[in-house]
Formats: C-alpha cells, sequence, structure tokens
C-alpha cells in the first residue's frame, strides 16, 4: 500500500495567479518527498462538507503546491485560507515516466496543466507541451516551461495567444511527432476523449489523467467509477493516470 498521510500543514502562501485561479504552497517537509506526478490531495475547507480534490502542481523536499480555480463555494473559501490547511495524500497512481530515449508530448487542456507541471519538472527529457486554454492569462506556466527548455505550442479558444481553436486543432496535424513518443494528457473529459481518438489514430503511447467527481479520495464510496478494459475502476484509487489503451470511450 502506497504511504499516505492525514495532517495539518503550515501554508507559505495562496495568492492568484490571475482574476480566477490561485495557488496554493504549503509546508510539508515529510510528504513532499513521496509525491509523485499525477498524484492528488484531498484538501478539507472549513465550513464545506466534503474534502476537494486538487492535483500536485509541483513538489520539492519540503514544500508542495496546488493551482486551483474559484469556480464555487468551495475554491472560493480555499482561496480565503492563510495560516493552514487538513490534508490527505498523496492519493492515486501517477504518470509512468519514460527513459532519456523516449520523447514527451504533453497536451494539457485548462486546469490539466496543474498535473502535467509536475511531471515536466520530473521528466528526464524535455519535449513538447501542447496546451490549450480559453485566453492567454489563462495559460498559466507556459512561459516558465518554455525557460525549461521545452518546445510550447499554444491554443486559446478567443485567439489571443497561439492558434484560434482549440488544443486538438493542433495535436491533429502533428505528424512530425517520432514513434518514440509517449503521449501524457491532463484536461477537461471532451478534449482527453478526443485527443486519445487522435493518439489512437496515430499509433502512440499514451497515458491521461482522468477527471471524475470525487468525494472520499479512497475508493469507497465509488463515485468516480470509470470503465478501464471492461471493468468498473475508480478513478481515485485506480488511477487517476490510467495507459490510453485501456480507457473505454465510445466513439
Amino acid at each position: 500500500m502506497r504511504k499516505r498521510f492525514e495532517c495539518v500543514c503550515p501554508i507559505l502562501f495562496n495568492s492568484p495567479v490571475n482574476e480566477d485561479c490561485f495557488e496554493l504552497k504549503i509546508f510539508a517537509p515529510k510528504i513532499a518527498p513521496l509525491c509523485a506526478p499525477g498524484q492528488f490531495f484531498m484538501l478539507e475547507i472549513p465550513g464545506v462538507f466534503l474534502r476537494r480534490p486538487l492535483s500536485i502542481y509541483n513538489a520539492d523536499k519540503e514544500f508542495i503546491s496546488f493551482l486551483y480555480k474559484t469556480v464555487g463555494k468551495g475554491s472560493k473559501a480555499l482561496s480565503k485560507l492563510k495560516n493552514e490547511i487538513a490534508l490527505l495524500g498523496p492519493l492515486g497512481k501517477g504518470y509512468a515516466m519514460k527513459g532519456a530515449d523516449i520523447l514527451p508530448v504533453l497536451i494539457a487542456g485548462g486546469m490539466g496543466i496543474a498535473s502535467l507541471n509536475f511531471l515536466i519538472r520530473k521528466i528526464k527529457r524535455r519535449g513538447i507541451l501542447f496546451y490549450g486554454a480559453k485566453s492567454k492569462k489563462d495559460l498559466i506556466c507556459a512561459n516558465e516551461i518554455e525557460r525549461l527548455g521545452w518546445d510550447v505550442l499554444r491554443a486559446t479558444e478567443d485567439g489571443s495567444a497561439g492558434h484560434k481553436g482549440f488544443i486538438t486543432d493542433i495535436v491533429a496535424i502533428a505528424d512530425y511527432l517520432p514513434k518514440n513518443t509517449m503521449v501524457y494528457i491532463c484536461g477537461p473529459s471532451a478534449m482527453t476523449k478526443a485527443v486519445l481518438k487522435i493518439v489512437r489514430d496515430k499509433g502512440f503511447s499514451a497515458q491521461a489523467s482522468l477527471e471524475e467527481h470525487m468525494a472520499c479520495g479512497l475508493g469507497i464510496c465509488q463515485g468516480c467509477a470509470v470503465k478501464i478494459k471492461g471493468e468498473n475502476k475508480m478513478v481515485c484509487k485506480d488511477g487517476p493516470v490510467f495507459n490510453a489503451g485501456d480507457i473505454d470511450y465510445e466513439y
């Protein structure tokens, strides 16, 4: 069984990165070294009944950070916290990182970058990030990832940065990618489904982090079931990362 902690951690900062997106950074020296890209935590928010799942945005020897959008009562209450927060984790199965001979190609939609950003910082080889969002302001860390030596291809729905349209438009014409490519996907369900069809048609190996509503984060409530190789699996316990070829999407 993977080791997990239930504890209260001090907040180093909880600050906006744009008008509706925040980064929460906590001090957790006992937990941070155990975190893997693709895993998540369940955060306890005062006044909110259920814990909220958040992907690990980054982690090092002492800190863990999370990226989240303020869209409802829970996330808005989370943005007000300044001193400490109770959490459970790290939870779930993360990405399988490959060797330096494999080209990593990451495809992020919106807040899906929260999961993939940590992978970028841990993976052995620099690669390509396809990053789609509604507007330029929503491409949270695109410039920073470029400074790390990655190629970043942008798409925005309003045309304020990169291709005007969806990130799947660019992925669909990426015929220059070599066969020794591993695709990592995280984003809204509709995007993930469309990208999986593209990478399957092109014959690439891929891993996808799936988004489903989670109540417990431990597989007990059975609320985040998905079909994997014909069987019901829990996104929180068996995922959230699955091999693309095992996901039963109907097209």
